[in-house]
């Protein structure tokens, strides 16, 4: 672990007692950060971000009291640009983890997660990356993330190219998964993630930003006639 990482300050902000403590515990083990907050409920994560502007990332469950759930989200990202939100929650499933990084959420992290999961995910995080379950991904390695970082289309993983440069050519969701012989879902994942990546909100945007790589790079990697839907 980096010293870098070791100065952090996380605001950990759940209302089991018991997960926060232990999900507290698991961060100063792994020294994720050297000054951890605990809050119990929504107003004490604004307060909290208020009394100490300098915290790099939140930890929040969705359901956590005065939250509202993923609106919580979008108004954290909204006050709080700077801060890293990472989404702990129980579901592990693509469409919670859609719905989390199309709110702003750097990272969903379930929280059936080992320990030693769960802080290599904070830490992707920490470091500028987007982290994402490999089991959410319709496949078993590497992750989603990859430790690709913010801003850097140069850093996508090889399928979220993929998936964009199929974007690019007009495809719907249905015809890109039918093409990579993936799930829709999964599409919507990889999506969101690469929008979250080259700082987008759009897939006209996301074919732009691509389209700009390429030409840069002189190949986007990825023959799309390769990929005809059945």
């Amino acid at each position: 672990m980096s010293a870098h990482l070791s100065m952090n300050t996380i605001v950990v902000a759940d209302g089991q007692p018991l997960y926060r403590a232990g999900l507290v515990a698991t961060l100063h083990n792994y020294r994720v950060a050297k000054v951890i907050r605990e809050e119990a409920d929504f107003p004490g994560v604004l307060a909290s971000l208020a009394a100490a502007p300098d915290t790099r990332l939140v930890s929040i469950d969705l359901e956590l009291p005065g939250m509202g759930a993923l609106s919580g989200v979008r108004r954290l990202r909204s006050r709080h640009p700077a801060v890293k939100v990472v989404v702990v929650d129980w579901p592990e499933a693509q469409r919670a983890v859609f719905d989390a990084l199309a709110a702003g959420a750097h990272g969903y992290v379930p929280k059936q997660h080992s320990p030693s999961q769960m802080a290599a995910g904070f830490q992707a995080v920490l470091k500028g990356n987007i982290y994402v379950p490999a089991s959410v991904c319709d496949e078993p390695s590497p992750p989603c993330d990859s430790s690709r970082r913010d801003g850097q289309p140069q850093l996508l993983t090889r399928r979220q190219r993929e998936v964009l440069t199929l974007l690019t050519t007009g495809r719907s969701n249905k015809e890109i998964a039918r093409a990579l012989m993936i799930s829709e879902s999964t599409v919507k994942v990889h999506l969101a993630a690469a929008f979250r990546l080259l700082g987008v909100r759009s897939r006209m945007a996301a074919a732009t930003a691509l389209r700009g790589f390429a030409a840069a790079a002189g190949s986007d990697g990825v023959d799309p006639s390769r990929h005809h839907p059945k």
